[in-house]
């Protein structure tokens, strides 16, 4: 819910701009000085309502939760005060209930006073298609940031039989309004964020590939659309059905499947994913939903290793990486083509293009995480590397760093992408109807060969069979780690061990590399401890917010 004092700014601000004079909406004033009237009468103003709304999504991805992970940590030590004990309810920065809440106040406005604004007064035809357009943009930005609420805080609550999610609000709030809401059950957000998502899915074209229509062409592709929508929905859907919200049962499994199948479908049917290749090539449409692209290289100064003159501030885990897969398919301690003696040769080609590893090449370079190397610790930075590793997933190769050359790209953050769809599909319906069972058209094997077949491509994947055939448990687990290694960095981690009702806790691990001649050897550590209480499954409401408000109740075990 909007703190007292932030509601009472926007009322202040409403009735400010209904009191102003009014004249002609060409009028060159700033949109402060429009009366209510003139926001309204063409898209011109209105529009920047919606603008707004767009404006306040996430700008990068949501990096630092793998550190609250086993995925990775960061390349400083101690300073992960979250996982390593330090989670107050006082100290959470997990989960952005003003901005939500702000975002959804702009929404509301539009849909309440947008809805027959006009866009075109010399094209009839113009005229209707985007206000149609726009609208379900509205819809599905409503679902988006009442999603993000339920995402971050959903949990049970004491003296709660049930899962409680947030407080809804579809309209603009009044100062004379009762403020002080009861956070609705998890469900009952579940079925408004449906509704304004199947609202939106009705009113939206179904995806931006067209290369030249202005309503339906690439440059529309930051824009909300109907296959957004579905596949959005089948991730409300999936988490609705996870085991820590107290409703996994096999119809919410079978709801959370039949939706992404609905979405596989709309998005044209089971196939093939594009190869990695850069990951912030703007005409790859297995990106479902992307943000505006930008040219920068902050991410590369962040995350590049020193070598390539970048802070190498994420270092993933030796966890994460025994969990890539050998090029046969199977586990490492299971590979007939692994060794441990080269670590890095013969392995899932994903982890080539995820980690930047000791002996790694990248744009001529040589990186050099072992002992006295040059991205070790004390290398070209004090730090180096805590855990052997550095990211290279989501970073450019087009980017350089380099004193006198420098060169940036253009990047976006994918928010929606085939790659999740599909393994949300392939999870609810191994749970629904077991690994094997294709009457939503495909099965979770189906599926998961398509993801497999980007980092081992066309073998004969014995591993993958042997997990099916062992049942829903034993595919539950594979889909799960396959999961962790495809959404690696992108923010899912976090969440996914919590809905799965997996252990918080888990000792981080890295490597020293010791050089020998021309040989290495290994030495497996132990980085960093993470020390979660049970309770903290589920991420607290803001303080501040329970203080004002006295019917909103707090998650479990917060105090």
């Amino acid at each position: 819910m909007i703190k007292r004092e932030i509601m009472k700014r926007i009322i202040i601000f409403l009735i400010a701009i209904t009191t102003l004079a009014s004249c002609d909406f060409l009028d060159p004033r700033p949109i402060q000085d429009l009366t209510t009237d003139e926001l309204w009468s063409h898209a011109d103003y209105g529009e920047g309502i919606l603008t707004t709304a767009y404006g306040y999504l996430e700008s990068s991805y949501d990096i630092n939760s793998e550190y609250f992970t086993d995925n990775a940590v960061p390349s400083t030590t101690g300073s992960n005060n979250i996982a390593l004990g330090g989670w107050t309810l006082e100290n959470n920065t997990i989960g952005q209930w003003d901005n939500n809440y702000s975002n959804l106040k702009y929404v509301n406005l539009f849909l309440e006073n947008g809805k027959e604004m006009p866009y075109n007064v010399t094209d009839a035809y113009k005229d209707s298609i985007l206000r149609v357009y726009r609208t379900g943009e509205a819809y599905y930005l409503r679902g988006w940031y009442q999603w993000k609420l339920l995402q971050s805080f959903g949990g049970m609550a004491e003296g709660s039989s049930e899962a409680l999610g947030f407080p809804i609000v579809t309209k603009p709030l009044q100062i004379t309004d009762d403020l002080n809401l009861p956070r609705n059950t998890y469900e009952e957000c579940v079925a408004q964020i449906a509704s304004d998502l199947n609202a939106a899915f009705l009113a939206l074209p179904i995806d931006y590939t067209s290369a030249r229509d202005p309503y339906l062409g690439v440059k529309n592709r930051g824009r909300a659309s109907g296959l957004a929508a579905k596949t959005l929905l089948a991730r409300v859907y999936l988490y609705a059905a996870s085991p820590a919200f107290g409703n996994s049962n096999q119809q919410t499994w079978k709801r959370a499947a039949q939706a992404a199948a609905d979405a596989i479908t709309a998005a044209g049917g089971l196939k093939d994913l594009a190869v990695y290749g850069n990951f912030n090539d703007g005409m790859n449409f297995d990106n479902i939903w992307v943000s505006t692209s930008r040219s920068h290289s902050f991410d590369e100064k962040d995350y590049y290793p020193p070598s390539l003159y970048g802070y190498g501030n994420c270092n993933p885990s030796q966890n994460l990486v025994d969990a890539f897969p050998a090029a046969d398919g199977y586990p490492i301690d299971k590979s007939a083509v692994y060794s441990s003696s080269q670590p890095y040769k013969n392995r899932d080609a994903r982890f080539e293009k995820f980690i930047f590893y000791n002996g790694n090449t990248y744009n001529k370079t040589v990186v050099s995480t072992y002992v006295g190397g040059a991205d070790a610790p004390g290398g070209l930075s004090q730090r180096g590397t805590r855990t052997g590793y550095y990211m290279k997933k989501l970073l450019s190769d087009k980017v350089s760093l380099t004193p006198g050359s420098e060169k940036s790209d253009y990047k976006f953050v994918t928010y929606l992408s085939k790659a999740e769809l599909y393994l949300n599909f392939a999870e609810a319906a191994n749970e629904a109807f077991g690994p094997t069972d294709a009457s939503l058209g495909f099965s979770a094997l189906d599926v998961m060969k398509k993801i497999r077949k980007r980092g081992l491509g066309a073998i004969d994947d014995k591993y993958m069979s042997e997990q099916a055939s062992a049942g829903k448990d034993a595919f539950r687990a594979f889909i799960q780690n396959e999961r962790r290694i495809e959404l690696s960095f992108e923010g899912h981690r976090f969440w996914d061990v919590r809905r799965w009702n997996l252990p918080l806790n888990h000792m981080v691990k890295g490597v020293k590399i010791n050089q020998n001649g021309s040989d290495f050897t290994y030495e497996y550590t132990n980085v960093e401890e993470h020390s979660y209480q049970d309770y903290m499954r589920y991420v607290p409401l803001p303080y501040s917010q329970t203080l004002i408000m006295s019917n909103l109740k707090q998650n479990s075990g917060w105090k």
